[in-house]
């Protein structure tokens, strides 16, 4: 999806989604870095900057980090049914690229408080992760020449 497209939509839901650690200062490592946020299998890439206090999404660019998961990871962090350290651990969160702006992100993650976030954003975020976990526990069905 070209950034031209997406970006009047995400950059709102950013700010809100993340207006407490926006209104606190918490981003301000990010204030002229490019961190991007590649989510291979369904073949996504966003890269994010702050420039004064306001998050936005730059082009496809170069990017000072890059953190890279799963789609399912993402929701499953996002939502707190896991911690960042265990995904990085078990190489499923890998950060590239400045170490130590990664490790600033991460730990942002770390910090996050779901009661800030939207409650229409915390429901979309449990859906999502109930409608995940129902679909890994579902036995994948093998199609026999008998069908048909």
């Amino acid at each position: 999806m070209p950034v031209w497209l997406h970006a009047p939509l995400l950059e709102p839901l950013l700010r809100r989604v993340l207006a407490e650690p926006l209104h606190q200062g918490e981003l301000g490592f990010l204030e002229g870095r490019r961190l991007q946020i590649l989510v291979p299998d369904i073949e996504y890439r966003l890269t994010l900057t702050l420039a004064g206090n306001t998050l936005r999404v730059l082009p496809d660019a170069s990017a000072d980090v890059v953190i890279r998961a799963a789609f399912n990871d993402l929701i499953r962090l996002s939502n707190q049914d896991c911690d960042p350290d265990t995904l990085f651990f078990q190489r499923r969160l890998l950060i590239t690229g400045d170490t130590e702006l990664g490790l600033e992100c991460k730990n942002l993650l770390d910090r996050l408080e779901p009661g800030l976030q939207p409650v229409w954003f915390r429901r979309l975020l449990a859906l999502m992760a109930r409608v995940l976990q129902q679909a890994e526990q579902r036995p994948v069905r093998q199609s026999t020449e008998l069908e048909g």
